[in-house]
Parts: C-alpha cells; structure tokens; sequence
C-alpha cells in the first residue's frame, strides 16, 4: 500500500510523507475522521512506508523484499488490533505492549494499528499509557478512530492527531469509476450516496436503495401531487406497522434525503447539488406544487418523530397524523 495509490487527504499524505523522509514520525499517532474514508489505508502506506529498504521522497518504492513480503502479507512487523467483541481488551494491550519493546523482526520498526481505538476499554486504555510515555524507537502505534473524542485525555494527550477529512465527491466518483464498473448514473449515485466515505460507497446495495426510494418518492408524489389521501394512510401503515424500528429509521432517512432534494431545487441550485439527480423530473414535479415552508415543516416533523423513537412512540399514529394532516 503506497502513498501514491491513495486518493484524498493530500494535505495529509504530504505531511506524513515529508516526516518518513527526514525521518521524525514520531512513536505515536492518531488517525481520527469519518469511518470509510481511507484512514486504515493511510496507516498501511505509512507502515510500509517506514519499513521500505529504498523508500522515495517518504514513499514506499513497492520493489524491495520488504514491499513485496507487505504486499503478500507476509511482513511480520505490521500487525492490526481489532476490538474481540465489543471492545479492545487489555490482554491484546499487554501482549502488544511487550512485542513493542522488541527489535523488529525483519523490518526497521514494529507498527501497531488500533482500528476502532474508542473501543479500548477502561483497562486496555490504561495500559498502553507506559508505552505512550516512554514509547521504544524501534515502534509506531497508530490508533484509528471516528470518535477521538471518546480516547482518554491522558491518551490523546501523548499523541499526535491527525484529522481526516470525507473525500470529495468528484475524487469519490473518480475512485469508482476507475476501479468498479458500473453504470455512470450508478456511479454518480453511490458517490453521492456515500458522502466522502469509500467504505460506505461500497457497502451500499444500490438494488435495496432505488427500492426503499421508488416508495419514498410514491409518498411524497401522493402527498403532493395527487393528494391522494387513501394512498397516504396506506403508507402510514405500512412505515408504522409493517417495518421494525431499524427499517422505519432507513425509510425516514431516505424520506429526508428526498426532502433535502426539493429545497435544493427550491433555492435554485444546480444538479450537482442533488443526491438522487437521477430521478430528477420526478423530483422536479414535486417541487413545482410544494412550497419551501412546507418542505421545511415535513423535514421538522419528521426530525420530531426520529427523536420520538426513544420513548416508544406509536410510529403509525405520528405517521398517520402527519402525512394526512400535511
């Protein structure tokens, strides 16, 4: 995994490539951003990176033993730690702990990567603190999170963060294109689906998706432009009462996305602007008899009603009282 085979980040990519080169990356590091947006892969170009016989300018030269051992798998000095369960336990942290303080084995230093570090629990976190403090030369930790935030300040204080941003949607739609053939229009979809996440892009089923949407949108085109009151109940029953509390959840928020949808067009944005700008005319239909207060107010209440979730409301009464109501 080279530096050069990533995508987003530069900023990032510089700063660590600069640090391999003059050779002051330091012990520790923390990766923190968004889950799916290359965190991992930017912890394996720098392990690599750090271990390569010849690197260039702080890159990984991808022909040496060490490089070809990576890229089979077979490098035993990189290891990854992930949570057994609900969480990283101390055991893991105690027998990396006492790996760290060994030379490497075949390479010129052991790196260790946390993936999911805010699930170190109470113990396993307060036992990597010695490590952190007196840290060996010849290791690199890296602790991977979306939540730096929920890491003890007692650990986030003896690191150095680095914050990565979601990839922007041309670079994510150019990522696709070149590596997963499909469709453009799907292409474009999943891009903007994914919201900067190449883990998310590839973790959605775009099949599932038109699905849940060609009913969504069926709901907004009764409650818009038919009006067609028994189609409407018929909805409410079928999201109240049909659909578990997780499939409710993905139907709101896809009724969202749609909604997110018609106040771009409202404000007069452009189709880049859209997520589901493949089904635009549809879109347009709607917006063209719906007002921006009254998308506004569904969005609001429909917020209300999320929110609500907790406390056991009836779904199909708050679904019900909406939609006909509306």
């Amino acid at each position: 995994m080279k530096f050069s085979s990533l995508i987003g980040n530069e900023p990032i990519k510089r700063r660590l490539q600069r640090s391999v080169a003059d050779g002051r990356i330091g012990q520790s590091l923390i990766f923190a951003g968004q889950r799916g947006i290359g965190k991992h892969q930017f912890a394996l170009a720098l392990a690599q990176a750090v271990n390569c016989l010849q690197p260039l300018e702080g890159d990984a030269c991808g022909v040496c033993t060490n490089c070809k051992k990576f890229a089979a798998r077979e490098f035993t000095d990189v290891k990854t730690i992930e949570p057994i369960g609900q969480f990283i336990k101390v055991e893991q942290m105690r027998e990396m702990s006492e790996e760290a303080n060994f030379m490497p084995y075949e390479g010129r230093r052991r790196v260790y990567i946390l993936d999911e570090a805010e699930r170190l629990n109470l113990a396993a976190a307060n036992s990597i603190l010695k490590i952190l403090e007196e840290p060996p030369d010849t290791s690199l930790l890296l602790l991977i999170t979306a939540k730096p935030y929920a890491l003890l300040e007692t650990i986030r204080s003896r690191c150095q963060m680095l914050n990565f941003a979601p990839l922007a949607t041309s670079a994510l739609e150019a990522y696709l294109q070149a590596n997963y053939k499909r469709p453009l229009a799907e292409t474009t979809l999943l891009a903007r689906l994914a919201r900067g996440s190449i883990g998310r892009a590839l973790e959605i089923d775009l099949g599932e998706y038109k699905e849940k949407r060609g009913a969504m949108m069926e709901l907004l085109e009764a409650l818009t432009v038919s009006r067609d009151s028994i189609r409407l109940m018929s909805f409410a029953e079928m999201l109240g009462r049909k659909l578990d509390k997780a499939g409710f959840e993905n139907h709101v928020d896809l009724l969202l996305l749609l909604l997110e949808d018609l106040f771009h067009l409202k404000l007069g944005k452009s189709i880049d602007a859209l997520t589901n700008a493949d089904i635009l005319p549809r879109l347009e239909a709607v917006a063209e008899v719906t007002s921006l207060e009254k998308i506004m107010e569904w969005v609001e209440k429909l917020e209300a009603v999320l929110q609500n979730l907790a406390r056991n409301i009836n779904r199909h009464i708050a679904m019900e009282a909406l939609l006909i109501t509306a």
